[in-house]
C-alpha cells in the first residue's frame, strides 16, 4: 500500500478532500504531528483487513489451525458450507488440488 505523508494541520484543512481520495481512489495518508507519525487515513477495506490479520495473529488457536490446514487438505479433512448452508466435505483431486466448486 502506497501512502502520502501529511501533517495533521494540513489534513484538518483538507479533510473532505482526503476522505474522498481515500474512499474513491483508495489512497492512504500517514498523519504526522511535529514530524512524527501519529495515525493514518486508509480505505475501510484495508483497515478491516489489518484488523482481521491482527485478530488472527493474536489467536494461538487460529494460528495452530492454519498450520494444520495443509495436512488436513492432504488427508481430506476439509469442509465448507454449500449454497444452502449445509456442511459438505471438500474433495481433493488426484493432483492434490482442492475442489472448491
Amino acid at each position: 500500500m502506497r501512502h502520502k505523508i501529511i501533517s495533521v494541520s494540513q489534513a484538518k484543512a483538507r479533510l473532505l478532500e482526503l476522505a474522498r481520495a481515500v474512499n474513491e481512489d483508495g489512497e492512504a495518508f500517514i498523519l504526522t504531528k511535529d514530524g512524527e507519525p501519529i495515525g493514518a487515513l486508509v480505505p475501510m477495506a484495508d483497515y478491516e483487513a489489518l484488523q482481521e490479520t491482527s485478530d488472527v495473529l493474536a489467536s494461538s488457536e487460529t494460528l495452530k489451525n492454519l498450520e494444520q490446514a495443509p495436512e488436513d487438505a492432504r488427508k481430506g479433512r476439509l469442509w465448507k458450507r454449500d449454497k444452502n448452508g449445509r456442511w459438505t466435505r471438500v474433495r481433493v483431486s488426484a493432483k492434490g488440488k482442492l475442489d472448491t466448486a
